[in-house]
């Protein structure tokens, strides 16, 4: 813890600045009440903005409170140089800047006088830290898997609690499991579960807010096997972290068994059956709730000790039921314990019925019907010659309609008989029209006149 042992200087410069033409901003409630609370050694008066830093100091973390919306604050060193919050990193300084305050670490400050400038609250004054560790309370031992638990840590500053009601923002206690990834254990290989994270905010299981107490619930419901517990405490500047010893996680000490119902009037049954030897089985009580395939739910619980670890199930028809079963007890050594089952899921099936019987019938009524259906049976011949023949006139029409579209052709053409006859009168009339067949036409004429002059003698 010799890392943890460090300086740190919380500051808070409060004083009453004029203001022109402006109204006077509230105080705010918080008004940083925790000053008060504070032991007298750890207060340092401030005059006129100003602190000391005194020789040997190997780092201290400030948090300036000041207006809201108002710029950050500027320090200014004993030699009287400037450090902003743009130019931080220059002087290795981490500064992280809120709406309402700034929180700068310095490591190895220059010892001397200091002075912040700025919108800062009324009433300054310096706290002193020293010692600042993070203390958690020891984990129940042996663990169960589904086991719930209340879990407590401080951030301390020596034997004291450290007041940290204004970080409601900021300081978060993590909590996380890592594996030892022992091949005897089941969660061999599973790495790092984040199991919760605590806020200091009088949420929950925490008491009281701001008041450097975590408290939470820790439910183990990643898994049994071997683990390391670590917890962290983080800020926007610091962390401060603690592993404890490894621990065992053992399996669920109840297991659950169902019977389905054999006919629909029954009842499905539920039996627990205790399977380890860390509880005191007499002292084991349950509460169960159940969601039916309909979509209602049912609740039932055994309260009285060493009753019979059993329940009836209404039967709801085919469908997933799921099963959620709380158990209260003591482990053998006396402590109490609270846990969660896995979640049980098992499905019904539709449930086949007997078909009803058919009354004896006489043998020629029986065959009968066998010899219809047995003509019945008999398939006529297909034509499938006609089908084809149909087919291929079908296509043959098709295409010929299709050529006479595209080609642009009269439905004339399809009377070529007609067409011959047609050409032989054409060229025979081309024949007659033409000069030859004139002439010789007339020469006939000529030769077929009769001669009838008679001779000169």
């Amino acid at each position: 813890m010799a890392q943890l042992s460090r300086w740190w200087l919380l500051l808070v410069l409060l004083f009453p600045l004029p203001l022109m033409a402006e109204p006077a901003l509230p105080q705010p409630e918080s008004g940083f009440k925790m000053l008060e609370d504070l032991p007298v050694a750890n207060q340092i008066p401030l005059l006129e903005n100003r602190f000391r830093i005194d020789d040997g100091i190997e780092s201290i973390t400030m948090v300036l409170f000041r207006r809201p919306g108002t710029a950050s604050i500027v320090l200014v060193r004993p030699d009287g140089s400037k450090i902003f919050y743009n130019t931080a990193k220059q002087h290795n300084i981490r500064w992280h800047d809120a709406a309402s305050y700034d929180l700068i670490e310095i490591a190895d400050p220059m010892p001397g006088p200091w002075q912040a400038l700025g919108r800062i609250l009324p009433e300054s004054k310096i706290l002193v830290l020293t010692d600042v560790e993070l203390d958690v309370d020891p984990l129940p031992k042996p663990l169960m898997i589904g086991e719930n638990f209340k879990l407590t840590a401080r951030l301390k500053d020596g034997e004291k609690i450290v007041n940290a009601r204004d970080f409601k923002d900021i300081l978060t206690l993590q909590v996380i499991f890592i594996s030892t990834n022992n091949k005897d254990y089941e969660n061999f290989g599973r790495g790092i579960v984040e199991v919760a994270t605590f806020r200091d905010d009088g949420r929950g299981y925490d008491a009281s807010a701001r008041d450097g107490i975590f408290t939470g619930e820790i439910k183990l419901n990643f898994g049994a096997g071997e683990w390391i517990p670590k917890f962290t405490v983080k800020t926007p500047l610091y962390t401060r972290e603690i592993e404890q010893a490894p621990i065992v996680i053992e399996p669920a000490p109840v297991d659950l068994v169902v019977t389905a119902a054999a006919a629909e009037q029954s009842h499905h049954l539920v039996t627990l059956k205790p399977t380890t030897d860390l509880v005191d089985t007499t002292s084991l009580l349950f509460q169960a709730q159940v969601n039916y395939p309909d979509g209602t739910m049912d609740v039932f619980s055994i309260t009285e000790p060493g009753q019979a670890m059993q329940f009836a199930m209404e039967n709801r028809g085919h469908g997933s039921y799921i099963l959620n079963v709380g158990v209260f007890g003591q482990m053998t050594d006396g402590r109490e314990f609270v846990l969660n089952l896995p979640e049980e899921r098992f499905l019904v099936t539709l449930q086949a019925r007997e078909a009803p019987a058919l009354a004896s019938l006489p043998e020629d009524k029986d065959r009968a019907p066998e010899a219809e259906l047995s003509a019945t049976q008999v398939p006529a011949s297909f034509p499938w010659l006609w089908v084809i023949s149909i087919n291929l006139v079908i296509l043959i029409g098709g295409a010929v309609a299709i050529w006479f579209v595209l080609t642009g052709k009269p439905l004339s053409m399809l009377l070529f008989w007609r067409k011959d006859k047609a050409k032989a009168a054409a060229s025979a009339q081309a024949v007659s029209a033409s000069p030859e067949s004139k002439k010789a036409q007339k020469n006939n004429d000529s030769d077929d006149i009769l001669d009838l002059s008679l001779p000169d003698d």
